[in-house]
């Protein structure tokens, strides 16, 4: 099918191209070579007929008549010997001559070549011919550039459009088949469906094993949390420690589970007003006790403690909750997180600082990517901050890290603006 068609678009392209250069002649013929041919036999019959004789008596005599006619018809006229040496000094510039007349005079025989002024010669003629040419091949290939756009390009580039705009959660629409770009645009959209189908059951799978998991391990941290109060005996109180360090290692994977489930879902934000002064009561109370019985020291600092923002208050608080357990996780006893809130110009910037083994410069770039697991000194896996980023970004602010004796995780986050008044009472 392909074949053919690209079979047919030649033959059409060579069609196409012949005719133009069958116009070409025919008009270089009509427009240009016809009116010399009449002009030719006119001339040539009243030349030797009323003013070039056959025959003279002397050489000078017949110059004297072919000087006469070649001014009087504004010609170019030399004359040749019978050893074809050219007698007359009147120069022609790669031209073949029109009119040809053998003539006798009383000492020699001379051959009189008639040539047309530089307006009508045919070296001028085929010089037009070889410029048409030229004008219509440029024609040809302008036409070919503005049908492989049309017909190539555009189907390239809205393909590639459509693969983008995947990439963001846009699927692409199928096409009625025209060309082979159009068949190629729709297996992508079938792709894209195949796609979008297996990644709703990985999702289905992945949510059913968290659950089904999450409950027993709710009772084994649980039961755990109550024997550590018991009365056992050392060995006992160390099988119960190992028990609870798996199963929160394993609440750990679970939350991984949950960031990828999180990040598979549609988020639009739901903003309200805040004050950082609330952000920060709310950072203290869900975290500070936990930390210090770990003996992470946790302390939030602001200077603006009666700004308001216009956020996601869930969502804030989830940026938070990933940023905080991703320094904890490698932090040992004596360590410490700190957050700081303060004005950036129009934004407001959050700083959560710890004094962990920090991040391998080289990669540390490459942190909020999705499942980015490889690091020497410290691993960072799973989707938590690549979820902050993206929270962040919806908010309309940024996020950097950065190595200062330790990670530090920077973001920016707008300030709210108040809407002026449009009507005074």
């Amino acid at each position: 099918m392909k074949n053919r068609r690209l079979e047919k678009r030649f033959i059409f392209a060579v069609i196409i191209g012949s005719i133009a250069n069958i116009i070409t002649l025919v008009l270089w013929l009509i427009f240009r070579i016809n009116p010399i041919i009449p002009k030719v036999e006119t001339l040539k019959s009243e030349i030797f007929n009323n003013e070039i004789e056959e025959k003279y008596d002397s050489y000078e005599d017949m110059l004297i008549d072919i000087n006469m006619t070649a001014e009087k018809h504004d010609l170019i006229i030399n004359i040749e010997n019978t050893s074809g040496k050219t007698l007359t000094d009147n120069k022609i510039k790669m031209d073949v001559p029109l009119i040809t007349k053998m003539i006798e005079t009383a000492d020699d025989t001379y051959l009189i070549k008639i040539y047309f002024d530089n307006h009508s010669n045919v070296s001028r003629a085929i010089l037009e011919l070889i410029t048409m040419q030229i004008i219509i091949v440029i024609i040809i290939l302008l036409i070919t550039f503005i049908y492989t756009r049309q017909i190539v390009l555009k189907p390239i580039n809205t393909l590639i459009d459509d693969i983008r705009n995947y990439k963001f959660g846009k699927k692409p629409k199928k096409r009625p088949l025209n060309t082979e770009f159009d068949l190629i645009a729709n297996e992508f959209a079938n792709l894209t469906d195949r796609l979008d189908e297996e990644k709703a059951e990985q999702t289905r799978i992945i949510a059913s094993i968290s659950h089904d998991i999450k409950t027993p391990l709710t009772s084994i941290i649980g039961y755990s949390n109550l024997l550590k109060d018991q009365n056992l005996s050392k060995e006992s109180k160390k099988y119960n420690e190992k028990i609870n360090e798996k199963a929160i290692n394993i609440k750990d994977i679970l939350s991984t589970f949950d960031d990828y489930l999180l990040n598979q879902e549609k988020i639009e934000l739901k903003p309200t007003l805040v004050q950082v002064k609330d952000i920060v009561n709310e950072l203290n109370n869900d975290y500070k006790i936990e930390l210090d019985n770990n003996n992470i020291a946790f302390m939030v600092t602001t200077s603006i403690p009666e700004e308001y923002l216009n956020v996601d208050v869930l969502k804030i608080k989830r940026i938070f909750s990933n940023m905080i357990s991703n320094s904890a996780r490698y932090l040992k006893d004596g360590g410490e997180i700190l957050i700081d809130i303060s004005p950036n110009k129009e934004y407001i910037k959050f700083t959560v600082k710890d004094n962990g083994p920090g991040v391998n410069e080289k990669i540390i770039d490459k942190i909020f990517d999705p499942l980015f697991t490889t690091d020497n000194s410290r691993k960072i896996s799973g989707l938590g901050l690549s979820i902050c980023k993206e929270f962040i970004e919806m908010h309309g602010g940024t996020l950097k890290a950065y190595n200062n004796h330790g990670l530090t995780l920077e973001f920016l986050i707008p300030k709210y603006k108040k809407e002026k008044n449009k009507t005074k009472k």
